[in-house]
């Protein structure tokens, strides 16, 4: 390809006459050729967010694309104000539209990106403008309630605080405030930004320092506000909506990424079209990767676990893909992707493989793992077991969840500079803690390999009328090392509806499910398979007060300590279900 000529700070006009900063990658000639949208809300003159992610604007227009690549609403050099994820489908639809006019153009445009990137490829996918015609989406969100803002009920605090709070560089120069109260804000930001374990130790939540300015940061208010999944997330609600969208979707998910549970929801939606050529159109890739693999920092690493060259992410590992992805919509080419079967997915933890499968989850047969012991299974100290059998009767587990010292968020699916690194860690240290429960299998004879979604259903009481359980599936290597595979929390008000949510009555038994979202996984011979029990996994997640009060909400008075009971018998056999792959 010849010379590539870039134009700069174009501002397109959208439909309520705010105009956004636009740059235009496109090869020198005059030719008519298919447009790719990328729009972004970090600043698109920094080349690290334009280049390092997905598709380098500079490869695209070699490619023989015209890259687009934009400033969201309210950010950088675009004009307006930011109100995060709401303006992003009719500012997509709007743009897509105007790339489609445009003199350099064929009239075909696809659009990508990945995290934030991805909601607004999504987002415009969604509003379904007439052009747009594939998009590609990577480590992003796609019900914002359900794996993105909250998690099985439980904020997912670490991320949101940190990110919202992020939002008042572009917000306060924006809004006509004055000099002093720009410079309070400003000052607020930098002394809670320097410590944000601090930060995410602030009661009430909802009055943290410059996140209580609802003018100048509305978007922390209204999560706290909606706590319940209701119309204000079904607005930009992807998966509830999937039938409205009548374009192609190649999207790519981490299992070690926060946002993962999007993915996995969307596919299912997606695989599930009313249109039978959405269907087969449909592409799913999902690699050992936690959030940071999308900036390519750590290429083949989650956590403490290398994956090897085979895992590739980012530029290198995935903008091939990208391209024979938009090669085939856009150019009509028959590319090597769209030969292989819709389902792409990395077995971890012995071959590290990628697996290729028509749908996702493979077949597979829900097995129960019961949770046994004498009563004393606190610890990995304790007398916790996992196994197949069936319980009789046996004395309930119980500890005590103190929200003033809860169970610290080490590695796992997390994505938050507060909670330390995400991805595999060890969770040796947080299992000598007497408020997580550990059931542990034999070290196993021959290898075990799941592939699919584990839950756990629990039988569990509690003495407060609301609290939180969370689960961990733990592989346990012969030396000692105890690597996270999957994490999970559930809200106990949440437990039989996300809308309608429902207390507890202190003391009474019940049942609860606990998501553990899906993997794909291989325990080796000679390991034992482990899962952790709790209350709490902070900064992740909020701490919830036990009472009656939102746990966004909670002054530091209304913290209690909750007496938790989980019940493993004959009557209430509590139980972990894995997705395992028969291999007899």
């Amino acid at each position: 390809m010849g010379t590539i000529t870039v134009e700069r700070d174009l501002m397109v006009p959208m439909r309520d006459g705010v105009c956004l900063a636009t740059d235009v990658y496109r090869p020198a000639d005059e030719g008519q050729r298919p447009v790719l949208v990328h729009r972004i809300p970090y600043n698109k003159s920094i080349a690290h967010y334009i280049g390092s992610q997905m598709l380098n604007p500079i490869v695209g227009a070699e490619r023989g694309y015209v890259v687009v690549v934009q400033d969201c609403r309210g950010c950088y050099a675009s004009e307006g104000v930011m109100t995060p994820y709401r303006q992003e489908a009719g500012d997509g639809f709007d743009t897509v539209e105007w790339a489609a006019e445009q003199a350099w153009s064929n009239g075909r445009v696809g659009i990508y990106g990945s995290s934030y990137m991805g909601i607004t490829c999504l987002q415009a996918a969604l509003a379904a403008p007439p052009h747009l015609e594939a998009a590609v989406a990577y480590l992003t969100g796609t019900n914002l309630y359900q794996g993105w803002v909250y998690s099985g009920g439980a904020l997912e605090l670490g991320f949101n605080m940190g990110y919202s709070q992020g939002k008042l560089l572009q917000a306060v120069g924006r809004l006509g405030l004055d000099e002093s109260t720009q410079q309070r804000l400003m000052r607020e930001f930098r002394e809670s930004n320097s410590d944000r374990a601090a930060l995410c130790e602030y009661l009430p939540l909802s009055d943290a320092p410059v996140l209580r300015e609802r003018e100048v940061l509305p978007d922390w208010q209204d999560y706290l506000e909606h706590d319940c999944y209701d119309d204000y997330w079904h607005e930009t609600d992807v998966v509830g909506r999937a039938a409205e969208i009548n374009a192609p979707i190649l999207h790519i998910a981490g299992w070690y990424d926060q946002f993962l549970k999007g993915h996995l929801d969307l596919n299912l939606a997606l695989q599930d079209h009313p249109v039978a050529g959405l269907r087969d159109a449909h592409r799913f890739i999902i690699g050992p990767w936690d959030h940071n693999s999308y900036e390519g920092h750590r290429l083949t690493w989650a956590g403490e676990r290398n994956f090897g060259g085979q895992a590739l992410s980012g530029v290198m590992g995935l903008g091939d893909t990208i391209l024979q992805w938009f090669d085939h919509w856009l150019k009509d080419r028959d590319t090597p992707l769209m030969k292989e079967p819709s389902v792409r997915y990395f077995m971890m933890g012995d071959t590290n493989e990628w697996i290729k499968a028509n749908r996702w989850p493979p077949p597979n047969k829900p097995t129960r793992f019961f949770l046994h012991s004498g009563g004393t299974a606190n610890s990995r100290l304790g007398d916790g077991i996992l196994s197949r059998d069936e319980p009789g009767d046996q004395p309930a587990d119980t500890y005590c969840y103190d929200p003033e010292n809860p169970v610290p968020t080490v590695g796992g699916r997390t994505f938050s500079l507060a909670a330390g690194e995400s991805g595999v860690q060890d969770q040796s240290e947080v299992e000598e803690r007497e408020d997580v429960l550990v059931y542990s299998s034999q070290p196993l004879e021959r290898a075990l390999q799941i592939a699919g979604n584990v839950r756990v259903r629990l039988w569990i009481a509690s003495d407060g009328p609301d609290t939180d359980f969370t689960g961990k599936l733990v592989d346990v290597e012969p030396g000692g090392y105890c690597a996270v595979v999957a994490d999970g929390i559930m809200r106990a008000r949440f437990r039989d509806s996300f809308e309608q949510p429902s207390f507890l009555v202190p003391g009474e038994p019940t049942e609860l499910e606990i998501d553990l979202w899906d993997v794909a996984y291989t325990f080796k011979a000679g390991h034992a398979i482990r899962l952790e029990v709790s209350s709490s996994s902070f900064p992740r997640f909020s701490r919830n007060a036990n009472g009656l009060v939102s746990p966004e909400r909670a002054l530091p008075e209304d913290l209690r300590v909750a007496q938790q009971t989980v019940f493993h018998d004959g009557q209430r056999p509590s139980h972990l279900v894995l997705p395992v792959i028969d291999s007899e």
